[in-house]
């Protein structure tokens, strides 16, 4: 296989990627919280998901001209994805009403999803009200990602299963975790997409405050997780196995900051020398849906 067929195939296989991972994400919050395993919460929220990535890509055409010409290309001839994404979306929606599980959540989640890739909520700024995407308001992109994953991902197996208390603290620790990792995951994304949403005119933390102070943002809130951790395990409000991947999830992003900053290419070219470190971003699921494996074995 040549070079350039393995780039064309990085845009399909980053959506299949961030679907399979809500799924394991969705499924391993299953296992902690021993709800057995509930295929339609995990499936449907994996639908979902890929749903709201690929409408994505309809909107996103000016910010891929400049940050990756490749995965621009291969949707705007692969418009067959897109029908998936619709389809995916209907279909999820549909077995979710048809087992009488839709919930608020769900329908939040695909308001949320529209909301980001189309202007459809009002927003105020100089010269008045105005239609805007939530990809172009500065930090609310990056907190409703946040939530739309982290806490999601709690709260769609929890309603599945129909619990109406969860009282151990150690859960709300981990969404709160898992929220912060997603934060960080989406800042970071916005840090290496800078030179695209400059183009485009989108306003974002790296473009309205620079791409150096997001990166010290990125560093301090991960800073005060990990002590935040630390002092818990002290004083004995979570165990060693919770305390370690609370720690675990504060030192993550390290594994994708320190490479990038090394390279000293923010926002550089597309293609196979930013995919990697790309990739470890995208990773914290992976590590979140593992580590949450390993707890429920302990």
């Amino acid at each position: 296989m040549r070079i350039n067929d393995v780039r064309n195939l990085k845009a399909p296989l980053n959506l299949v990627y961030l679907s399979f991972a809500g799924w394991a994400c969705v499924y391993s919050v299953e296992a902690y919280l021993h709800l057995g395993f509930e295929l339609g919460g995990s499936l449907t929220f994996m639908g979902i998901i890929f749903g709201i990535y690929t409408m994505n890509r309809l909107t996103d055409t000016v910010e891929d001209f400049t940050n990756d010409i490749g995965r621009l290309l291969f949707f705007q001839h692969k418009r067959i994805f897109f029908c998936l994404g619709a389809f995916s979306l209907a279909a999820s929606a549909g077995w979710l009403l048809w087992e009488g599980k839709l919930t608020w959540l769900h329908y939040l989640l695909m308001c949320i999803g529209l909301g980001y890739s189309f202007r459809i909520v009002p927003w105020y700024a100089r010269g008045g009200m105005r239609w805007t995407r939530i990809k172009e308001m500065v930090l609310v992109k990056n907190l409703s990602v946040a939530f739309l994953w982290g806490a999601a991902i709690f709260l769609v197996p929890i309603h599945y299963a129909a619990i109406r208390n969860i009282n151990e603290a150690h859960v709300w620790l981990l969404a709160a975790g898992l929220i912060i990792s997603c934060f960080n995951s989406t800042l970071f994304d916005d840090i290496v997409d800078e030179p695209g949403d400059r183009v485009a005119g989108i306003k974002t933390v790296p473009t309205v405050w620079g791409v150096h102070r997001s990166i010290r943002i990125l560093l301090s809130i991960d800073a005060a997780w990990t002590l935040l951790a630390v002092t818990l395990a002290f004083a004995y409000r979570v165990n060693a196995g919770h305390a370690m991947f609370l720690v675990g999830m504060g030192l993550y992003p390290l594994a994708y900051l320190l490479p990038h900053s090394r390279s000293l290419n923010v926002g550089g070219k597309s293609g196979t020398g930013r995919w990697p470190v790309e990739s470890l971003a995208e990773g914290n699921l992976i590590f979140f849906a593992v580590g949450m494996l390993l707890l429920r074995v302990g």
